[in-house]
């Protein structure tokens, strides 16, 4: 009985799978009002502003070339290049050869989860089913199906990121017989993943001290011994993220990328502490979405506080009960996970980015919910363990299907900036030069558009740090329009002194608060 229901559940694990693979790609099947605007974010926008720049030769830019920019992550940016590349420039159709990258790094990323969660749960339970479980439950998560389609490097980074667990947990086993050609690969992953997102350094870093801790404590290696041994590398990886490092600091004054420099402006100690345990609970349940208007509820946020910390703490406690190299992959992971934690909840800002942020150790909060999942059936039921925990864990993957297909019929898809590219296209044209302060989606679809917020745009991110504002650089450049959400034409009215100025220049010519709409026009 639990054999014929271990077949059926893995067969319709595989039909969810493939659920989500046609899922992704259904924009590519649609129109182009779908394709544009259901996965694809305003800040992917921005990205793929910059990679469609490097394929046309316009080399890492924005506003049709004209301003450099960093502000994005390389790896991710120059791997986009390439269906721009292939044509010409096409923007609608470069979107597809997007879409489908970003669709065949997810199915990658099934593989690397489903061979992470093998690895940590095999001490545990050695079945087949659990890591396909895992690996079914990350890829049709709503919400991180959502993130790993958003034209961001978040899919790419979580697939490298359990590639680098996955080829760490293999050094640590081969322990007294890893050679030169085992660290040395080891480096450079590390310095490629790194390239794809720079948070990954506390990844990097966090590995290097657990592998530290274990030849000390595994096998009793001195500790100069294995600093020796660390060291190179170490240096690979630095070596490999080094020319992007030398040319964020030769052109831009700072190792961060300006994106990174620009959100960090919104935060302030603890800003976004509240937000975190929502955001890992739907990682730890990833069939569970929070609802928004839930998020911010005193109630919901300690309930899935508690909840984190009871899951984390038994999981913590069972893999090192159990010991082995999994415990060592937990504890690198685990202290990535702490890190970024911390980074992001008590001092960076950009809360509303929160989520994708932590996106990174989705697949060590859903191997440690399937192994506690086991865990308590198998105390509740020992005598049929394998058969309730397979329909607990088909239960949710269920769930998470549902999910989506509600996505599908509700607006989900709408991207929220397109009525400013509408009003724009009809309104102005090509050659005129627009400003906005959420310029991705405008300035992937119009050219001469300037960034205000300073994420792509240095000027920009000079004055807002100079001045406090970008008035005066604003009145100074050559925009003419100013065209983004319906806020945008209430600057003239708040009396601010920089806004007196600016009001002499620019004047309201829409303000549609239905359509989120606002547009002013130098005088």
């Amino acid at each position: 009985m639990v054999i014929a229901t271990s077949k059926v559940t893995f067969r319709l694990l595989v039909a969810a799978l493939v659920f989500g693979v046609l899922y992704r790609l259904s924009p590519v099947l649609s129109d182009p009002s779908v394709l544009t605007q259901f996965f694809v974010t305003e800040d992917g926008y921005l990205m793929l502003t910059v990679a469609r720049n490097v394929a046309i030769g316009l080399g890492m830019s924005v506003s049709d070339g004209t301003i450099i920019s960093n502000g994005v992550q390389p790896l991710a940016t120059f791997l986009f290049s390439l269906p721009y590349h292939l044509t010409q420039g096409d923007k609608l159709v470069g979107l597809v050869g997007v879409h489908i990258i970003l669709a065949a790094i997810a199915v990658a990323g099934v593989f690397s989860v489903r061979d992470l969660a093998r690895t940590i749960l095999g001490p545990q339970n050695n079945a087949a089913l659990w890591p396909w479980m895992v690996a079914a439950l990350w890829f049709v998560s709503p919400v991180l199906l959502l993130h790993t389609m958003n034209g961001l490097e978040t899919g790419l980074y979580m697939l490298m990121a359990t590639l680098n667990l996955l080829l760490f947990g293999r050094i640590l086993t081969k322990a007294q017989t890893v050679t030169l050609m085992d660290r040395l690969a080891f480096g450079v992953l590390c310095g490629v993943t790194f390239l794809t997102r720079n948070d990954a350094v506390f990844l990097i870093a966090g590995m290097f001290l657990t592998w530290l801790i274990y030849d000390m404590r595994v096998l009793r290696a001195g500790f100069i011994q294995t600093v020796v041994k660390l060291i190179l590398p170490g240096l690979l990886s630095i070596a490999v993220a080094a020319p992007w490092l030398i040319n964020n600091y030769a052109l831009f004054g700072s190792i961060v990328p300006i994106s990174g420099i620009a959100e960090a402006q919104s935060g302030g100690f603890a800003v976004n502490a509240a937000a975190l345990p929502v955001k890992l609970f739907e990682y730890f349940f990833p069939m569970l979405p929070v609802p928004s208007g839930l998020e911010e509820s005193p109630a919901v946020i300690i309930a899935a506080a508690l909840l984190v910390a009871l899951i984390s703490l038994t999981f913590a406690i069972g893999v090192w009960r159990r010991g082995g190299v999994a415990a060592y992959i937990v504890t690198a992971y685990g202290i990535f996970a702490l890190a970024i934690c911390a980074y992001y909840g008590f001092y960076f800002g950009a809360g509303w980015f929160l989520s994708r942020y932590l996106s990174p150790v989705a697949p060590l909060l859903i191997i440690a919910s399937v192994s506690v999942l086991l865990d308590l059936v198998h105390r509740a039921y020992p005598h049929g363990a394998a058969l309730a925990s397979a329909w607990l864990g088909l239960a949710g993957v269920a769930i998470s299907v549902s999910l989506l297909g509600w996505f599908a019929v509700s607006d989900a898809g709408e991207q929220g900036h397109f009525q400013v590219v509408d009003w724009v296209d009809q309104n102005i044209p090509d050659t005129t030069w627009v400003g906005a302060v959420q310029s991705g989606t405008l300035g992937y679809w119009h050219d001469r558009t300037i960034n205000l917020d300073g994420k792509v745009n240095p000027h920009a991110l000079r004055a807002l740090l100079d001045d406090g504002h970008f008035f005066d650089y604003l009145v100074n450049s050559q925009i003419e329009y100013l065209a983004d959400w319906s806020g945008i034409a209430g600057w003239t009215s708040d009396g601010r002194p920089e806004h007196v100025l600016f009001s002499e220049i620019f004047e309201t010519v829409v303000q549609d608060k239905t359509l989120n709409l606002g547009v002013m026009r130098r005088r």
